[in-house]
Order: C-alpha cells, then structure tokens, then sequence
C-alpha cells in the first residue's frame, strides 16, 4: 500500500497541530503553584469574612497600582455575617488576575435587620511574594432604613 507524498505531508502537518495544541493546554509547575494559591486565598479570605475576622481578612488588601485606603474595621463590630457564598470566578489569561463574584449574607446586630450584598472582588498574583491579594475593598456591610406603612 502506498501513502502518496500528499497523504504523508498532510499527516505531518496534523501531528504538528496536535502536538503545539497538547503543549498549550499543559501548565508548568509555577502556574499550577500560582492556580493552587489562588484557590486557596479565595477560600482562606472567604472564611474569615464569613465568621467575621475582618482584620485578618484585611491582610489580603493591596492595591495593585496604588494603594488601597485602610479599611474603618470598628464599623464591621455591628454587624454578624451568616452567610457566604463564592459564585463567579474569572481568571485572566496569563493566570496573573481575577474576578470573583460572592454573595454575603448578613445582619445588623443592633436592630437585627438582615441583608445580602453582592461583593464584586479583584484578585491580582504578585510574582515577586508568590501570593494573591485583594486589589478591592472589603464588602460594604450596610442596611437601609426600613419603613413600614401600618394601615389601620
């Protein structure tokens, strides 16, 4: 059986393809590193906030190009987190950044007024400490005055 010179070119061209193709989709040891911190910090940072260790959840804070203002940690005593959930999670394509989405639940310890804040997070890796940080705030605890109509 012959293979013409076509049939072989064609084939080699295939075995490229697939070759680069393989090579692209395997990840080095730093970048599986740097996946694994970031999963770890995600989940690290979700736990403190969801039992409320604010200030321990403030040494993620860096700003990424400028600095970050210092969070009030005194305003997160009123309130009690009950609840937090991880949704969304977007990584950048160089693995250096991103975009998590969460959901906190939580309740104001005075009047006992509950509420859920949609917390929009920007994560960036810095490849010289070999970690995560928080290139946004902590989430904005805060419940609106609740007025009720009582009709008679």
């Amino acid at each position: 059986m012959l293979i013409s010179r076509h049939a072989i070119k064609l084939l080699a061209v295939a075995l490229c393809v697939a070759t680069l193709t393989a090579c692209s989709l395997v990840k080095g040891p730093g970048a599986e590193r740097r996946d694994k911190a970031f999963v770890q910090a995600v989940e690290t940072y979700r736990k403190l906030i969801r039992w409320g260790y604010f200030e321990q959840a403030s040494e993620y804070l860096k700003g990424k190009d400028a600095p970050l203002p210092a969070p009030n940690l005194a305003a997160y005593a009123g309130y009690k987190v009950t609840g937090y959930d991880v949704g969304e999670q977007v990584v950048s394509n160089d693995g250096d950044e991103a975009r998590v989405i969460a959901q906190v639940e939580f309740y104001e310890v005075d009047s006992h007024i509950a509420n859920t804040v949609r917390d929009e997070q920007y994560w960036w890796y810095d490849n010289e400490a070999k970690r995560w940080y928080l290139g946004s705030p902590l989430p904005v605890l805060k419940v609106g005055p609740q007025v009720r109509e009582i009709s008679r």
